[in-house]
């Protein structure tokens, strides 16, 4: 009797170590699904090359030279400013390396045409750089719906946004400072 109270102990003891290892390997896993963040699969120099061919094909004068990535706590980034008051900041996962957020500025300028020109420009570059399945017709409509959008609304607290192909896109206007165009992996 005592050997078999033995024997259930022990295999008792050891069912309870794997539900415990089980368990333990289920949280892990679960925490590390929620740990990783969505990104491009673009380094920031891949995103450069990317970024050039795309303002090449729209004919637009936009080009990043030199990614220089800097080292911030949550992210690293790099920024490029361009002329006509257009600046583009991408954030750079620490762990993966990956690019995983776009944001294009357009300072508003005395001219809201320009702005907005502006914006349709450096939107429709940016959208075909981190969505390269986006049609050229498809980014400039997306990019022209959205500005309709952010123009016609007076409530300054919403803003358009959409999904296309696991990408976010945002337009934010700022009333007086300028409009922001964020990409964003889903």
């Amino acid at each position: 009797m005592k050997k078999l109270a033995c024997t259930l102990l022990v295999l008792g003891l050891a069912a309870c170590g794997q539900a415990v290892e089980t368990k333990t390997a289920a949280m892990t896993e679960t925490q590390n699904s929620f740990s990783k963040e969505a990104a491009f699969e673009l380094t920031p120099e891949q995103f450069a090359t990317a970024f050039n061919a795309a303002a090449r094909s729209y004919g637009q004068a936009f080009r990043i030279n030199k990614v220089d990535v800097q080292h911030g706590s949550a992210h690293d980034y790099f920024q490029q400013t361009f002329s006509s008051g257009i600046s583009l900041t991408a954030a750079v996962s620490k762990e993966t390396g990956h690019v995983t957020s776009v944001t294009a500025l357009v300072a508003e300028d005395n001219s809201q045409a320009d702005s907005r020109s502006n914006v349709l420009a450096i939107s429709e570059v940016v959208a075909a750089t981190v969505n390269p399945k986006l049609s050229k017709n498809k980014s400039a409509e997306l990019v022209t719906d959205m500005m309709k959008e952010v123009g016609s609304n007076s409530d300054a607290s919403k803003f358009p946004q959409r999904f296309v192909n696991n990408v976010r896109y945002v337009l934010r206007n700022g009333s007086g400072i300028g409009y922001w165009w964020i990409a964003n992996p889903v």
